[in-house]
């Protein structure tokens, strides 16, 4: 009878919407006759009759104390209806330029400056997009390529990389502009990436050289740009960094590259915006581990090397190539009945077990700091049948829940008695270390961990503590949900959207192609006694809370430089490139990235759709790790 009611009062006043009271009890009207309807005997009794009949059909604003935003306005809204009030257009001061860094308090953005003027009502900022925010990275090199064919020309995995000489500055840097060309040559990196416009490039100084303030200002000869050029948001790398800086302790003993945004031209040609990072290597201040001497023969060095599907591109490049080995995962799992699943994996190409030596190996017969195979070099021996043993060692434990040592010459035995499981994987394994690197990879959901860009330590010198450890971790510009149909067979792959409604919540570390973080997590022990503190402090430290942070700095302040880059290069190409073939087409594209993320043109989609994400996975980690938590939950952006 109620609804009889009200639909006759509506009916009766056609040129009228139903009201709603302000907290003062004011009538707010949203009709543009609202005015003269207030004035009208005849509507006043109706709506003093509607309001009467149906009781309830009226709303109490809820008004915001600050301002929302947009760009030609300023007003305060109803948290609980679509009222505005006080809106007004903004009144803008002069232009101005102020560092970013000392703007927003954080040192990382000490290297970007910005123009803006600033509405005295409401703070809003109007940014100049056409000014030159970040530092400029400048390559002046032969004009006998003045086209740049060096960073062109390289496809996926092509062992041809020339390298180019020439010169760099660095320009808009502030106290970090060059006042003299340094000596350098570049060449392009990656290798997947490689086959994209916009490649990964390597800086190899002639002498030693700071850059930009990374690192405490150490001095090092190479340098790399990453290219990103498969993320429409252009920040993976930066929030996997800041991660790894939020979860890796003091300290650890893993290393992790700093970094920063830059702006690169080659031959004064505007070539993208990058990051500017340190190159993955054995050096003091940067892989924490002992550098090798000239001619060292000994077995008792550091070693670091890379779980990695590309190995077998090694031997081709001849002179540049590194070093690799296999080792095998024997019997210890049946990849079906792991229910392993990565892009790789199950397209055929199995479960990787080659791996890429990253560090030195100087005992060979070519001669003092030559890298070599396996077959000249007891170094490598020992570290593949070290490998091997400590996969057995892992293996053994996790599946079998035997515990089990390695003797003298590198062999599985028993552990001695009484040794628990726990023990005897506390003895080889830098755990600490390993659930480091389980939180960032469970974290980011890198589909590349399974078959590269995996990366572990082993140091066996004299004052080494010969364990084995998760180290540098790289790679970011897939992760984050970046990339599709990678660790769960998507349910609804017809319409387009990866892995379905919930992409943020695969069981990673039970299907991943990884068998060392695969095993480590099927232990309880080791989630309960070192992944659980490890998550805690990390949420203490308010690690994603700076991630999100982070990624709405770079999505404000980059703006123009997002519009620069993809002017430059109009498409990731991982919609449609050659690694489409990589993947079973899913109606929408047959490339990598999951529909959110496949047009430039709707960065700011991406952008919103990866700090959801984030939040997203997050919040369900966090159930996962600590039970019946009280933490509130990260929030998304509607």
């Amino acid at each position: 009878m109620k609804k009889s009611i009200r639909a006759l009062a509506i009916l009766a006043v056609p040129f009228m919407l139903a009201g709603c009271v302000s907290e003062s009890g004011n009538s707010s009207v949203t009709s543009s006759s609202s005015s003269s309807a207030q004035s009208s005997p005849t509507t006043s009794s109706l709506v003093s009759s509607a309001s009467s009949s149906v009781g309830t059909n009226t709303h109490v604003h809820n008004w915001a104390t600050t301002w929302t935003t947009d760009g030609t306005q300023h007003y305060h809204a109803c948290a609980t209806c679509n009222e505005k009030k006080d809106a007004a257009n903004h009144t803008f001061g002069d232009w101005k330029t102020e560092n970013l860094g000392t703007k927003i308090s954080d040192a990382r953005f000490a290297n970007s400056n910005i123009k803006y003027k600033e509405c005295s009502a409401c703070h809003y900022e109007q940014l100049d997009t056409s000014f030159a925010v970040l530092p400029e990275i400048r390559f002046t090199f032969d004009t006998t390529d003045p086209n740049a064919n060096f960073a062109t020309a390289a496809r996926s995995n092509d062992v041809t990389r020339p390298k180019v000489s020439g010169n760099i500055t660095i320009t808009n840097a502030g106290e970090y502009n060059t006042t003299e060309a340094l000596p350098a040559s570049m060449k392009v990196r990656g290798n997947q990436t490689a086959g994209f416009d916009k490649k990964g490039l390597q800086i190899n100084f002639t002498s030693k050289q700071s850059m930009l303030g990374l690192n405490g200002n150490k001095k090092f000869k190479k340098w790399v740009l990453l290219a990103d050029a498969k993320d429409t948001t252009v920040s993976r790398t930066a929030l996997g960094l800041t991660m790894c800086k939020g979860v890796i302790a003091a300290d650890s003993n893993v290393w992790y590259t700093d970094f920063t945004p830059v702006s690169v031209y080659l031959n004064n040609s505007y070539w993208g915006m990058y990051m500017l990072a340190e190159q993955k290597e054995v050096k003091s201040g940067r892989i924490k581990l002992p550098e090798v001497a000239d001619e060292e023969t000994s077995t008792e060095i550091g070693y670091n090397f890379e779980l990695d599907y590309y190995a077998k591109n090694e031997a081709a490049k001849g002179a540049e190539g590194d070093p690799t080995f296999s080792i095998s995962y024997g019997n210890y799992f049946n990849q079906q009945s792991y229910n392993i699943e990565s892009c790789l994996a199950n397209s055929g190409l199995g479960v990787v077990s080659t791996y890429t030596m990253n560090s030195n190996i100087t005992d060979s017969t070519a001669g003092e700091n030559v890298q070599t195979t396996d077959a000249t070099s007891a170094q490598m021996s020992f570290m593949k049948n070290r490998l091997q043993a400590l996969f057995g060692v892992l293996a053994e434990g996790s599946k079998n829940k035997a515990a089990k040592d390695i003797n003298a010459n590198n062999q599985v035995v028993n552990a001695p008695s009484g040794t628990s499981v726990k023990q005897a994987i506390e003895k080889h394994f830098d755990l600490n270390a390993w659930a480091e690197g389980f939180i960032i990879n469970a974290v980011c959901l890198p589909p590349d961990v399974g078959y590269s860009s995996f990366y572990m330590s082993f140091d066996n010198s004299p004052t080494g503590d010969k364990k084995l450890r998760f180290d540098n971790p790289w790679d970011f510009d897939s992760n984050f949900g970046n990339r599709r149909n990678f660790i769960e067979k998507p349910d609804v792959a017809s319409t387009g959207s990866g892995w379905g409604a919930k992409s943020y919540d695969p069981y990673f570390m039970d299907r991943t192609a990884n068998m060392w973080l695969q095993f480590l997590g099927k232990m309880d022990w080791f989630m309960n006694d070192y992944v659980k503190p490890k998550w805690i402090a990390a949420r203490n430290n308010k690690t994603f809370e700076n991630m999100i942070s982070l990624a709405n700095t770079f999505y404000k302040y980059y703006d123009g430089e997002y519009t620069k880059n993809f002017t430059k290069w109009t498409t990731t190409q991982a919609s449609d490139n050659n690694v489409g073939s990589y993947f079973n087409g899913d109606g929408v594209n047959s490339g990598e990235l999951r529909k959110p993320f496949v047009n430039v043109n709707e960065r700011k989609d991406a952008q919103k759709e990866t700090i959801n994400w984030l939040a997203k996975r997050v919040n369900y980690l966090e159930k996962k790790f600590v039970t019946n938590s009280t933490r509130t939950p990260l929030p998304t952006i509607d």
